[in-house]
């Protein structure tokens, strides 16, 4: 019997080990996330639609999106690159990222022409999520004129703070679209970032709710072929 009461403790404390490295590993895996998600390049400006921008004396004003839409699609299988010379307005939609039959529309945060694509995208267009900030880029813009009512531009310490806020936002966006089941795997625990590639949980619906909410979308044209 005190051998049988012995294994048995054994066991226990061996549980016990696993499920708290199990939990330091989250914790680990929350906070570098976080810290993967708030991190922008030197030089780098974000706008409310979650894109950005970088000034480039080869390229004009290089464009593309941020961690946060990155994060939440997790991959894209085709990006819709605007057309060379094309003139875009501030909010028109500039570019698509589509996935599992859904698509992302991204506006313009700049009023200009199209100057380049990044035709790699063509080939490789999980580069968008897989590396937002560099080889990932979508395309450049020659900027025409100063947009007085354009989004807000962040950057430095004041983008890395508004990504961590928007990231809350979205874990509560994800509440209110999945059902209960799916939002337990949508989120990790303690309040931890939502998995890489959170959109593909919800319907066509969620998808264009998450253009409003977060791309300020609305209103944009309809997708182009």
């Amino acid at each position: 019997m005190v051998a049988l009461f012995v294994a048995f403790m054994f066991v226990v404390l061996v549980l016990t080990d696993l499920v708290v490295e199990k939990v330091r590993a989250r914790r680990a895996a929350a906070a570098a996330g976080a810290d993967a998600l708030a991190s922008l390049p030197k030089g780098f400006y974000l706008c409310e639609g979650h894109t950005w921008s970088y000034p480039d004396s080869s390229l004009g004003m290089r464009v593309g999106v941020d961690a946060l839409v990155a994060h939440a699609l997790g991959s894209a299988e085709n990006v819709v690159l605007p057309e060379v010379g094309e003139l875009v307005e501030a909010g028109q939609w500039l570019f698509g990222l589509r996935r599992q039959g859904h698509e992302l529309r991204i506006p313009s945060s700049i009023t200009g022409r199209v100057i380049s694509v990044n035709s790699r995208l063509a080939k490789r267009p999980e580069l968008v999520a897989k590396e937002p900030y560099g080889s990932g880029w979508i395309c450049a813009i020659s900027p025409v004129r100063a947009d007085a009512g354009s989004p807000r531009i962040r950057s430095g310490e004041q983008a890395a703070l508004w990504l961590e806020q928007e990231m809350h936002r979205f874990r509560e966006f994800l509440s209110r679209q999945v059902s209960p089941d799916l939002t337990f795997s949508a989120t990790l625990a303690d309040g931890g970032l939502p998995v890489t590639g959170s959109l593909r949980e919800l319907t066509a619906t969620g998808w264009r709710a998450f253009e409003v909410e977060f791309l300020d979308s609305e209103g944009t044209e309809e997708a182009r072929g």
